[in-house]
């Protein structure tokens, strides 16, 4: 019996022979220490998947223009055909069927992961290839120069042979059409990381 008159059948607790259960101070840190893990672990989830998708592009032009590369060689030196009317591109993708190419001469843009906008020069022989990147909203660009072109070509402001690289940063996907329009010589060299 304790002093004031009332039995218990539950013996005295002691700080050694807790029953289970957390207190709300416990749980409170555990929230806390999940919370700061995640605020460490989705900047850097968001960082790689951007990266990722820059990548993705990146390969999908280096593919495409495998691609064209291995139609001008078949075509006897020259891009004639592969772009035709109506938005589609002919022969090309029969080379690789794991991407799409839209023409660029319809207006079309490359909006989606696989999708390569395509524009070949009026003499045939200079291609520019765009990919967009969702993630980041920036669209990637390849130009390849066989022949010399005239000044003034739309192709970044090229006319030398050889090939070029280029980015162009923060634009709706509809703006990602390889017609060289809003790409400048100085936006063409390599590919900067990430």
């Amino acid at each position: 019996m304790d002093p004031h008159g009332l039995t218990s059948s539950h013996p005295p607790r002691s700080l050694g022979n807790r029953e289970g259960g957390f207190t709300l101070i416990e749980l409170l840190v555990v929230l806390l220490i999940i919370g700061i893990l995640l605020a460490i672990a989705i900047p850097t989830f968001l960082s790689v998947t951007k990266t990722a998708n820059n990548t993705a592009a990146q390969s999908n032009l280096e593919t495409a223009l495998t691609a064209s590369d291995a139609y001008y060689t078949n075509n006897d030196q020259s891009f004639s055909g592969i772009d035709i009317v109506g938005g589609k591109v002919s022969d090309i993708s029969q080379i690789d069927s794991g991407l799409q190419f839209v023409s660029a001469r319809s207006g079309k843009p490359s909006t989606a992961v696989g999708q390569i906008s395509f524009y070949v020069s009026s003499s045939n022989d200079a291609v520019m290839l765009a990919s967009y990147s969702r993630g980041t909203r920036t669209c990637w660009y390849i130009v390849e120069i066989k022949g010399k072109q005239p000044a003034g070509s739309p192709l970044g402001g090229k006319t030398a042979a050889g090939t070029y690289y280029g980015v162009a940063p923060q634009l709706a996907a509809s703006a990602c059409v390889a017609n060289g329009a809003r790409l400048t010589s100085s936006q063409l060299g390599s590919f900067p990381s990430g």
